[in-house]
Parts: C-alpha cells; structure tokens; sequence
C-alpha cells in the first residue's frame, strides 16, 4: 500500500472511530484533503517513532504446550528436495501422484530404481525422483541441523530443524 493509500486508511478509521489526540474529526462523509491526510501521516509517524513495543512477560519455554510425538518406524533422514515436485505412489514416473514435495522431507533409506522413499505422513508414503533430493541444508543458516524425531498427532513427519 503506498504512503497516501495509507494515510487514506487512517483517515477512514478516524473519521469512523472518533478524535485521536482531542482532534476533532471531519464530518461523516466529508473529504480529507491531501495536505490533511499528509499531516496526519506525519503525526502517525511521530507517534510508532516515540512507542516501545511491550509484548508483556515471555513465557517460560516449559510452561509452552508441546505437541504430542509418536514414535515412527524405519530410519528417516531430514533431506532437501526441490520443492512441489511429485511425489509418485511407486518408483515408476507413470504411476499415480500422491502427494507434491515440500522444502524439506523425510526420506526413508530405500533407494529403488533412481527414485528416494518419502514419508507423506504415518499412513502415506511415496517415492520422488533422486534428482531432487540433495543432503539437508540451510543456505541461510548453514550450522543448521535437522532430524526426523517421529510423526504428529495428524500423521505428519515431525522435523526438529535447529
């Protein structure tokens, strides 16, 4: 939104809801001129400049509810792969689609026929192509690690990524 379509938008909500500062509002349906609604960026932007952020306490990371995880069976690595690409239900091009790749998945150790073994969640599981499956790594943190730990209450791969 540019800066006047902004100031448009604040004018809306002090002509609907009242006087900000003891200003006294348009009356209803009357138009802001250019040099009003410039002004009044110029105090809103006053105002965010003086404000502090208080987002209250932070809670105690024990007291944060955890999702419950199930364990999972086999071995599953964290892998990147190219994502939205398909996910087949055999290790064959032509058989059907069951899902499309995300970033990063659980792959399974099974290799078959140029093809990776993915976990879709604990019920579904499918195969990509290996062309799209690379090590796990994070370009924008590149000490980060991830590890599959189990399966969500859904279903789905739960990657603890740190």
């Amino acid at each position: 939104m540019g800066r006047l379509g902004f100031s448009a938008a604040i004018a809306a909500i002090v002509v609907s809801g009242g006087c900000v500062y003891g200003q006294v509002p348009p009356k209803p349906g009357q138009v802001m001129s250019r040099q009003q609604l410039e002004q009044l960026q110029k105090e809103s932007d006053q105002r965010l400049q003086t404000m502090h952020l208080n987002l209250g306490h932070p809670v105690p990371q024990n007291q944060v509810h955890q999702p419950h995880i199930y364990p999972i069976k086999g071995l599953w690595v964290c892998k990147d792969v190219k994502e939205f690409e398909p996910i087949y239900a055999k290790p064959d091009k032509n058989s059907p689609i069951v899902a499309r790749t995300t970033e990063y998945e659980a792959v399974g150790g099974k290799y078959v026929h140029g093809f990776a073994y993915i976990l879709i969640n604990d019920k579904i599981s499918g195969y990509v192509q290996l062309k799209y499956v690379s090590p796990f790594y994070d370009k924008l943190s590149p000490s980060t690690t991830c590890q599959v730990v189990g399966v969500t209450a859904n279903g789905s791969p739960d990657l603890d990524i740190r």
